[in-house]
């Protein structure tokens, strides 16, 4: 799953969890185990003025498509 394309952008995420999440992505990151990315996760606030949010990984994450 190409997380990184839904970098400021708005977006519906259904997760493994049966939860919807709506809102704007703030944040892209890779983990790295010896320089090998293993996990991407995305950081999604409510808004673009709200100052908390929540982090998914990319194991979380069912579907996502940008809204």
């Amino acid at each position: 799953m190409d997380l990184e394309k839904y970098l400021f952008k708005h977006v519906r995420v259904e997760t493994i969890y049966g939860e919807t999440v709506v809102g704007y992505v703030n944040m892209f990151c890779t983990a790295e185990e010896n320089e090998e990315p293993y996990l991407d996760s995305i950081g999604i606030i409510s808004s673009k003025a709200a100052r908390s949010g929540i982090e998914l990984d990319e194991s979380e994450i069912k579907s996502i498509e940008e809204i």
